[in-house]
């Protein structure tokens, strides 16, 4: 039994299944979670490490390397990064392309397992691996507690709204800003301890001694078995204070004799400032399953009601959230979809009658609802690459529709009955049919494939668009023919307009197939001159929608306090703060010591972060924001102090690379230091170039303490000894934890803070001999003034420059990027023989891109090719429709030279897909041409008529697809800088594959086809 016979004699069968399909699809879109774009998982494994007090070479040398030596030889790892600082370390383990999420799991442990077996030295605090996915710099919303209040008020009250938000179903983490590590801070009094001759150790092992509890096996009675177990544990913090440091016949010496004991926070948390006021951000990251704008609600609901338990002044506010962009992205497109949907019913009304157009509108609420049913079984989510996947495929999921829509209707203007015209329309053409799907899918499926975080990120919409064809076809070939027997109206003739249309493409045939040769070298010869034009292109790697924010970095000279870059940060404050009310600058948030990126966070003394937040154009804002940032940094650069002062956009979409960037390798840090200034120098002296900056970091300036060998070795003392009691002193130890109420709290032991800011005492401090006594520093050391190395970047076991900058025009880049690589070849190379240069940056990677964009598109048209060549059982006749696709795309690049819109990777992406849509109409139309030919007409006659008969469904299989696209594409809903482009290159190339289908496939089938015969009958 046929698809159409199936069809039309189970009505009740086929009208269930449509109803219960609607309500499943419906449920479906409802659980479906809600976000901006779909989460990236990179599969990278992040590893930290902090070891207090160490300089970065120290740590680089102790914990980094044995950590990235520890991954030598594992399978499926791509590269290993470090970045090592003072104090902290950090690896991060990129795995290979194409792994599965379970095989990352696997990946995983595996690596936690390598990284358990590392030899760390003493000192070093407990390690943390975690993986790395897009909500790790996209946060779903910021809340901030704020309040001109005592620190510890502000900490109590962030803490307790922690676990509130922590207990959040859909919550994965949050990270608190501001928020110091509780501790119990054990200041010792250095002056009275030397007096008494108490060496710190002695401190050490009371504390840890009374803060122990040890198992002492078990008793065993009669009938009873009893577990010992000696407690030592402190529960308060005043038990601190009876520890037993020396007994004598005097007494007894406490802790409390000699040192102050406080409950308090880590001084080292970075500091956060809203509109000025000092406050603690709490960043929330969702997990990948939860709905944002759900989820936001739920965020703001429970901080809405523990604010109403805040004492003044503290209070509540929200910065950065995510759900703003998601409803505005979201809005546009069902905004856009809703526009061309009531479009491409109004076209498909004129052209077949209202019911014809009802009965073909109903395939997309149908094809759209068991897509949302596939989706939410897959576990994905309503996003934007989503949406636009719906809104792509909504023209084209109806063009098998009006296929056989329009086929039906014919016959029936012949004469058949509703039931025999649906059964006949729909058996003619079941196989172009499903091979018009099957090319298309070929040519979106392996877009899936598309390698690197772009890839990942795109992937979605591949697989909405063969999800939606695969089910419009089923619809079209099962539901439809049903649905006409039942339900269409009676035929009418042809009206006058489409007629004359008719009548006038057939005299420009007419006179066209006898000047074939003229005409097609005239149309090959402005192609070749359109494609010639490609190289002046602009390109973009990836426009994302802006975020109405944009950040200020800053960083101070290595060295510099938390206090004098709190103090450089008011002075900004207080020229970004008064532009708060004017229209266009709602809110400016700083983060002192803390900063945020697109692949880690960094928290450092030195450096800051203010967000400064933009109201809408909506809400009035007449400048763009790349005009209100030139203006403030303007205004910034007239403060003194910052190193480095970077003003930029959020990032939005996947992280990209700068536009230019280069980076440096080699082992020797002398030879890339002077590579990278020379570059720098190069840079800086092109006026189109800003924020040039680099991957080093001076070190903060060190005391370096030199022993002299012979005096030390006579009193016992190695640089061991020494080094761990200057620790002590100026460092401070974690010697403990202090277990309360669930909660694991760290006792710090350190000496009074008076003797940590005068560096000249520091060769009278006396030393600890093992005999009790004590010399001076000076007797057994010299010290020096230097400076360290701030950061060290690793990559594959080679230390790491990275040298890059922003450009004001992005399309003389390329221009720079030759520049230095001719500097390079021609000088730099042999005066730095151990550095390699790498250029990166955003055209480096547009080109690897396009690499594989390009490989993905072969893979596309030979499974078109192989489709095609089964259909037609043919080898030239493929090649022939597949004349279609370079005509398109000679529509998109003339689309591209005309707007101004850069080669971007969504226009070439939406080229790829093009590939698959642009052909459709060609298959169907050289199909007829054969069946004509087969009935014993000769080449002219058959071309003709088959374009005469085919077309009204070419004409209006392109102009749905058209229409779907064109609110988009226009932004009648709302205008978007990632699919706006998309929608108009496959607008503009569907024109020219339309004009391509209804004339130079004509004609090129005329010849080719006319010359064989003509060879023949000379024979």
């Amino acid at each position: 039994m046929s698809f159409g016979k199936f069809s039309v004699k189970n009505p009740v069968f086929i009208n269930i299944l449509m109803v219960c399909l609607l309500i499943l699809g419906g449920l479906s879109l409802v659980n479906l979670p809600r976000q901006q774009y779909a989460d990236v998982p990179f599969y990278w494994v992040n590893i930290t490490v902090p070891y207090p007090g160490v300089a970065a070479e120290d740590v680089e040398r102790s914990v980094t390397i044995p950590i990235e030596n520890a991954f030598n030889n594992m399978k499926k790892v791509d590269e290993v990064e470090s970045a090592t600082s003072e104090g902290f370390s950090l690896v991060r383990v990129k795995m290979e392309n194409g792994i599965s999420k379970a095989e990352f799991e696997r990946l995983y442990q595996e690596v936690q397992t390598r990284f358990n077996k590392v030899n760390l030295p003493s000192g070093v605090l407990e390690g943390e691996l975690s993986d790395f996915s897009t909500s790790d710099f996209l946060p779903v919303i910021e809340v901030m507690i704020l309040g001109q209040t005592e620190l510890r008020n502000l900490n109590v009250a962030s803490e307790e709204l922690k676990e509130k938000i922590e207990q959040i179903q859909g919550v994965s983490d949050v990270t608190a800003v501001g928020l110091g590590d509780k501790e119990i801070q054990i200041d010792l009094d250095l002056n009275r301890m030397e007096a008494l001759k108490i060496p710190l150790s002695s401190v050490v092992t009371g504390l840890e001694g009374y803060n122990m509890s040890i198992p002492g096996g078990s008793v065993i009675s009669d009938s009873r078995e009893y577990l010992l177990r000696t407690i030592g544990e402190l529960n308060e913090r005043d038990d601190f204070g009876d520890i037993v440091i020396r007994r004598s016949e005097v007494g007894r010496l406490t802790l409390r004799d000699i040192a102050s004991i406080r409950e308090g926070y880590s001084p080292d948390a970075p500091r956060v400032h809203f509109n000025g006021i000092p406050g603690i951000a709490l960043k929330v990251a969702k997990r990948e399953d939860a709905n944002s704008i759900d989820l936001v609600k739920q965020i703001k609901l429970v901080s809405s009601q523990y604010e109403k338990q805040l004492a003044p002044p503290l209070s509540i506010t929200y910065i950065n959230d995510s759900t703003i962009p998601i409803r505005d992205s979201l809005n546009v497109l069902l905004s856009n979809s809703l526009f061309g949907f009531i479009l491409l019913i109004v076209i498909l009304y004129i052209f077949i009658g209202f019911r014809n157009a009802l009965i073909t509108g109903l395939g997309i609420p149908l094809t759209f609802a068991v897509t949302f049913l596939v989706l939410d079984m897959l576990g994905e989510t309503l996003n934007s690459n989503t949406l636009f996947g719906l809104v792509l495929v909504l023209g084209m999921i109806v063009d098998h529709a009006i296929v056989i829509i329009e086929n039906s209707y014919r016959l029936r203007q012949q004469g058949l009955t509703s039931s025999a015209a649906a059964i006949k329309g729909t058996d003619q053409v079941v196989i172009p049919v499903i091979a018009a799907s099957a090319t298309t899918i070929a040519a979106f499926l392996p877009l899936m494939l598309l390698p690197g975080v772009i890839g990942k990120f795109l992937r979605v919409i591949p697989l909405v668009v063969t999800i939606a064809l695969i089910v419009s076809t089923g619809e079209a070939l099962i539901f439809l023919p049903s649905h006409f027997a039942e339900w269409s109206s009676k035929p009418k003739p042809d009206g006058k307009i489409f007629q004359k249309v008719q009548e006038g493409l057939s005299r420009f045939l007419d006179y066209l197939y006898g000047h074939k040769k003229i005409f097609l070298s005239i149309i090959v010869g402005i192609s070749i001159a359109i494609f010639s034009c490609v190289p002046f292109l602009k390109q973009d790697l990836f426009s994302a929608e802006d975020f109405t924010l944009f950040y200020i970095d800053v960083e101070m000279p290595a060295g510099t306090t938390m206090n004098g870059t709190s103090d450089v940060v008011r002075k900004m404050e207080k020229l970004i703060i008064p532009r708060i009310g004017n229209g266009e600058v709602l809110s400016v948030t700083s983060f002192i010591g803390y900063r945020s990126g697109s692949s880690e966070n960094i928290s450092q003394s030195n450096i800051a972060q203010i967000m400064v937040d933009l109201s809408e154009r909506k809400e009035g804002r007449k400048r763009s924001i790349t005009q209100i940032m030139t203006d403030v940094k303007n205004d910034l650069l007239s403060i003194p102090g910052p190193s480095q002062l970077i003003v930029r956009k959020a990032q939005n979409g996947p992280p990209v690379d700068p536009p230019l960037a280069f980076r440096l390798r080699g082992n020797s840090f002398e030879q890339l230091q002077e590579l990278t200034q020379d570059i720098k120098s190069v840079l800086w002296q092109n006026d189109n170039l800003y924020n040039v900056k680099d991957s080093l970091n001076g070190g903060t300036p060190e005391l370096q303490i030199r022993l002299k060998k012979d005096q030390a070795a006579l009193y016992g003392l190695s640089p061991i000894t020494v080094g761990r009691y200057l620790n002590g002193i100026y460092g401070g130890t974690k010697v403990t934890e202090f277990f309360r109420d669930n909660e694991e709290v760290d006792v710090i032991l350190s000496y009074d803070t008076s003797f940590r800011n005068r560096p000249e005492d520091l060769l009278t401090l006396g030393i600890p001999l093992g005999n009790g006594s004590s010399i001076p520093l000076s007797s057994i050391a010299v010290i020096e003034e230097d400076r360290g190395i701030g950061t060290i970047d690793r990559v594959d076991g080679s230390r790491e420059v990275v040298i890059d900058s922003q450009a004001y025009e992005e399309s003389l880049v390329p221009s720079v990027n030759k520049e230095i690589l001719d500097m390079w070849e021609s000088k730099w190379k042999s005066e730095y023989p151990d550095v390699n240069l790498i250029q990166g940056g955003e055209f480096a990677q547009f080109s690897t891109l396009l690499y594989d964009i390009l490989r993905i598109f072969l893979v596309g048209i030979f499974l078109i090719y192989l489709i095609l060549g089964s259909q037609f059982n043919s080898y030239f006749q493929p090649f022939m429709i597949l004349l279609t696709i370079p005509f398109a795309f000679a529509g998109v690049i003339l689309y591209l030279i005309v707007s101004g819109t850069p080669f971007s990777t969504t226009v070439l992406y939406a080229g790829v897909a093009l590939a698959g849509i642009a052909v459709n109409d060609s298959i169907v139309l050289i199909s007829f041409i054969n069946d004509l030919r087969s009935q014993g007409h000769a080449v002219a006659f058959a071309v003709k008529e088959a374009v005469s008969i085919r077309l009204r469904p070419i004409l209006l299989t392109s102009i749905t697809t058209i229409a779907g696209l064109l609110p988009t594409a226009l932004g009648l809903g709302g205008r978007s800088v990632v699919w706006s482009p998309m929608a108009s290159t496959i607008i503009f190339g569907l024109i020219f594959s339309t004009f391509t289908a209804l004339v130079i496939i004509p004609l090129s089938y005329g010849l080719f086809n006319e010359k064989k015969l003509t060879t023949k009958d000379i024979k």
